[in-house]
C-alpha cells in the first residue's frame, strides 16, 4: 500500500470492505459481511486479507466461477482505491464464521496452558 498514515490506511481498508459488502455478482450468493486487514503472504510480501461472509452455498458448494469472480472483483476494487497489494479472499457462511470464532476463543483461552504443559512434560522427559 502506498505510504499513508494509519488513520488513512484504516479508512481505505474500511472503504474497500464497504465496497465488498455492496458487491453484487449475478446468480451468486449475497455478501453479508466483509472485513479487510493487512496481511503478509507466504512469500513475505505485504498483501490484504478479505474475510467475506456470504449466503449458504448450494449442496455442491460455491461454484468456481463465483469464487474466481469474487476474487477478481476484490482485486479490481482495491486497484480502484490505489491499493497495490494483492487481496486474498477467504469465504465463510455465517455459521462457519461463528464456529471459527468459537474455536479461536477457546484456543486463545487455553493456548498458554497447553504450551506450559508441553514444556513441563518435555523437561520431565529429559535426564
Amino acid at each position: 500500500m502506498v505510504v499513508m498514515s494509519m488513520k488513512r490506511q484504516s479508512e481505505v481498508l474500511n472503504e474497500l470492505a464497504e465496497a465488498l459488502r455492496n458487491l453484487r455478482i449475478p446468480d451468486a450468493p449475497n455478501v453479508q459481511r466483509a472485513s479487510v486487514e493487512p496481511y503478509v503472504d507466504a512469500d513475505g510480501e505485504a498483501a490484504l486479507k478479505a474475510v467475506i461472509i456470504v449466503d449458504r452455498p448450494d449442496e455442491n458448494g460455491w461454484s468456481a466461477e463465483f469464487t474466481h469472480e469474487l476474487r477478481r472483483q476484490a482485486n479490481r476494487l482495491a486497484a480502484e482505491r490505489h491499493i497495490d497489494e494483492h487481496v486474498y479472499v477467504t469465504l465463510f457462511t455465517r455459521e462457519e464464521f461463528e464456529a471459527r470464532e468459537d474455536i479461536d476463543e477457546s484456543v486463545e483461552d487455553n493456548s498458554t496452558g497447553v504450551i506450559d504443559q508441553a514444556l513441563t512434560r518435555d523437561q520431565q522427559d529429559r535426564p
